[in-house]
């Protein structure tokens, strides 16, 4: 299992794409926690009024604009197997298909809880450089460190998932990216014009409840109870995807 976990983590870390998600998203965060929500403060929102809810705000929103490029990494991490066709390599090397899938899992499960305590941290950093700047001063905060921080490493796991789930069933960079994006812009706001106050238990605004991030907020979905929601989608999904992926030519 080592060799598999060391070949996936070069796949991983040995690509540009990775890179330049990474700072794209934390150049998106330093844009909204520094200048928006730090520095100006004119959205109104309980950062930008310095409220005792303000970090929880930078943290719900920070990742809530950069969890899809975890995904964008995930989908990148699997397609280009099948775009390059190095997956028949893949397969060759290891006797077992379902080792190839797991260590893809580890791997891009372990980046994802990385990636999003460096987002959740560099976040809560620039909002503090922001609010220096401005020559304001916090006032004190209602943030439990443990449960915030730990919502994002779930969220961000969550969605690195959905990524890796689609970029196996599709195995097409362009479909995987754009059921990713049509998932929440186009397919769960007309799902809930029909399910109404049941919308929240669509996949995307579960997963997104987790945080607080979702567009449709109700009290029938805590966050604790939208991590099981979107877990056991996730269950669901990934054992379709596993059995599939199992059995399908590597072609």
């Amino acid at each position: 299992m080592l060799p598999a976990l060391k070949s996936e983590f070069r796949k991983l870390f040995t690509v540009r794409s990775t890179y330049i998600m990474i700072i794209l998203a934390l150049l998106l965060t330093a844009l909204f926690a520094f200048l928006i929500e730090g520095y100006y403060g004119e959205s109104g929102s309980p950062a930008a009024t310095l409220a005792p809810t303000a970090y929880h705000e930078i943290v719900a929103n920070a990742g809530g604009m950069t969890v899809l490029f975890v995904s964008i990494i995930a989908v990148l991490f699997m397609a280009h197997e099948y775009r390059y066709n190095t997956i028949m390599y893949t397969l060759t090397a290891n006797a077992r298909r379902s080792r190839v899938l797991a260590a893809k899992l580890l791997v891009l499960s372990g980046f994802a809880v990385v990636f999003s305590l460096v987002i959740t941290l560099f976040a809560l950093v620039m909002y503090q450089l922001g609010v220096g700047a401005r020559g304001e001063t916090l006032s004190p905060q209602k943030f439990d460190i443990l449960v915030e921080f730990g919502r994002v490493v779930v969220y961000f796991v969550f969605y690195g998932l959905i990524g890796l789930l689609v970029a196996a069933l599709l195995r097409n960079i362009v479909g995987a990216i754009s059921v990713l994006l049509g998932l929440p812009i186009i397919v769960e706001p007309l799902l809930g014009l029909a399910l109404k106050d049941n919308a929240v238990y669509l996949p995307i605004t579960a997963t997104d409840t987790i945080i607080g991030a979702a567009l449709i907020q109700s009290d029938k979905l805590t966050p604790n109870s939208a991590m099981v929601v979107a877990g056991l989608y996730l269950v669901v999904g990934w054992s379709i995807t596993w059995l599939l992926f199992m059995k399908r030519d590597a072609n």
